[in-house]
């Protein structure tokens, strides 16, 4: 049985070749930086094989709820202003939901890759993010899988 210490031994020597050898790899990085969550997210852009960890994915959907917001924000500053009575929606409120949608669409393969990714590290296979798409229970679901702990048999998804 290994202990937390173990794995984070490890988890550092893992990171380290991985760092290395500058090439996407099938281990997943334990611990990961924002910065090399949100690399791993663009350079694995689909990648469905190999696992990712509880950080890599939650880095990428940090940055994916970031820029929601920030679009979000954008619209509604652009709305305010131009005043009460210019009709909606505003010229600078459609350009910025075309950049958003824009965004969305380039980064819908990579976020379902990552999702993919994830399960694998937790020993599920990849084909369980469809129940993401059951109405109203799909998405909590979809976060319980994302927040479970990586299992070691979960290697078998890794390509040698």
């Amino acid at each position: 049985m290994s202990t937390g210490a173990d794995d984070f031994a490890q988890d550092a020597v893992d990171a380290a070749e991985i760092a290395a050898s500058r090439r996407p790899s099938d281990k997943p990085i334990y611990r990961a930086t924002p910065q090399e969550g949100i690399r791993r997210f663009f350079t694995k852009y689909a990648v469905f094989h190999g696992r990712a960890s509880r950080s890599e994915f939650w880095w990428a959907y940090a940055l994916n709820i970031v820029v929601f917001f920030v679009a979000g924000i954008g619209v509604e500053m652009t709305n305010s202003l131009a005043g009460p009575s210019v009709e909606r929606p505003t010229t600078g409120s459609l350009v910025i939901g075309v950049v958003y949608l824009l965004y969305v669409l380039a980064t819908i393969v990579p976020s379902i890759s990552v999702f993919v990714r994830r399960l694998h590290d937790a020993n599920f296979s990849g084909w369980w993010i469809l129940l993401g798409i059951i109405p109203f229970a799909g998405p909590v679901i979809a976060v319980i899988f994302a927040i479970l702990p990586r299992q070691s048999y979960g290697r078998r998804f890794d390509r040698v």
